[in-house]
């Protein structure tokens, strides 16, 4: 079955979501802080009127970053109705792929446990392909 993923970086890793539940990208803009939050609730943004929580998948998955690490864009989705953002360093293309291409993770990569469907493998990158249903749901969103 085909499938369509945006791949975008965090870190110089690359990941993989549906394009389905994409609804925009935008610039990295103000986030403001939310008091009280959990720590991978980054903070909100005011989207034409609409406040989006946004979220930061480094701390969600467990990812090492640099110290002096920044994001630049905030992706916009959609899930269960309720619109979110996370934070990546850069958006780069949609990927369509058959299902077939999609290489199971090994056991050993626990932080990714029943958060990704799979590796993908196109020429020399490797794209870690994130099933947000799970991810959202591990996260109570």
């Amino acid at each position: 079955m085909q499938k369509e993923i945006l791949s975008f970086e965090i870190s110089n890793q690359e990941f993989g979501i549906d394009v389905e539940y994409v609804e925009m990208v935008i610039e990295k803009e103000d986030i403001t802080p939310v008091p009280n939050a959990r720590e991978f609730i980054e903070g909100i943004v005011n989207l034409r009127g609409r406040i989006v929580p946004v979220f930061d998948l480094t701390k969600i998955l467990d990812l090492e970053i640099d110290e002096d690490f920044e994001f630049d864009s905030i992706i916009i989705m959609k899930h269960n109705k309720e619109e979110l953002g996370i934070l990546v360093n850069k958006v780069n293309n949609v990927i369509s792929f058959d299902d077939e291409k999609l290489d199971i993770l090994p056991s050993k990569s626990g932080k990714f446990i029943g958060k990704v469907n799979g590796v993908l493998k196109i020429s020399n990158r490797l794209i870690v392909y994130l099933n947000l249903e799970n991810l959202f749901e591990s996260i109570e969103v």
